[in-house]
């Protein structure tokens, strides 16, 4: 939804508009790197619900900084919260999943998981680049205000949803807080 904004609106090419989403790129990979660590540290739920608030976050920075702001270096402090964000809770939203369901399941609820992440994910952008498309051409920047508060409501009923997840994982095959091995996902 931003990429197409800042291609529609501002008039960036791909290239340019793909360096700014470099910000975002780097926040997922930090914290994907940190996640081991965290997941030792922290139980699962409460990583899930800080990623929702971190990317809740990057996009109120995203309707703040960007709204009326001719620098292109606006889109950075947002986009790199919502990498943070998504990186953050990544990984314990897989291994709640995946713990649920015995070792010979894990194909099956492993490809059901990425299917479902991605129906959302379609969906979430279907939703939000109509409402911004439906805008762009009367006006850009109310259009993408209302789309990035749509995106924002979203994340809050996922955010009240993580906070219906188990305080400790009751049905988990691991200790609380350990992270999948990349062979029990499939992964290797």
């Amino acid at each position: 939804m931003v990429a197409a904004y800042l291609q529609v609106v501002w008039g960036y090419d791909v290239i340019q508009t793909g360096v700014i989403f470099t910000a975002a790129t780097l926040g997922l990979l930090a914290s994907s790197l940190a996640a081991e660590r965290l997941a030792k540290r922290r139980p699962q739920r409460t990583l899930i619900m800080a990623g929702f608030l971190v990317t809740i976050a990057g996009i109120g920075a995203l309707l703040a900084m960007v709204v009326g702001s001719p620098s292109v270096w606006a889109f950075t402090p947002g986009l790199l919260l919502i990498g943070l964000g998504l990186g953050l809770m990544l990984t314990p939203s897989v291994n709640i999943v995946q713990s649920s369901f015995s070792e010979e399941r894990q194909g099956e609820i492993s490809g059901l998981s990425r299917s479902v992440s991605n129906l959302g994910s379609s969906l979430g952008t279907a939703i939000a680049g109509t409402i911004l498309v439906a805008g762009i051409t009367a006006t850009p920047e109310r259009a993408y205000g209302l789309a990035m508060t749509v995106l924002a409501a979203v994340g809050l009923l996922g955010l009240a949803a993580s906070a219906l997840l188990p305080r400790t994982p009751g049905t988990s095959r691991r200790p609380r807080g350990q992270a999948m091995t990349p062979e029990a996902l499939g992964t290797s």
